[in-house]
């Protein structure tokens, strides 16, 4: 697995996928979607906690020692 990074506005629920990255067309892929700025949703900010509670790689109980 490997990883690329772009930036891209967000209309009516799509992300376009830039030019130069033809190689991602019918492939499947994991997206992570980090906001910049507050977006003043509850519902988006209780859905992106809950969510990075359920990913398996993230619940790294070591790691959490070290930000305490």
């Amino acid at each position: 697995m490997y990883a690329i990074e772009f930036e891209a506005d967000v209309r009516e629920g799509v992300v376009k996928i830039p030019e130069g990255y033809e190689r991602l067309n019918n492939v499947h892929v994991r997206v992570v979607v980090l906001v910049e700025e507050p977006v003043g949703d509850s519902d988006v900010q209780a859905f992106s906690e809950h969510s990075a509670g359920i990913i398996e790689e993230w619940l790294a109980p070591g790691e959490d020692e070290i930000w305490k």
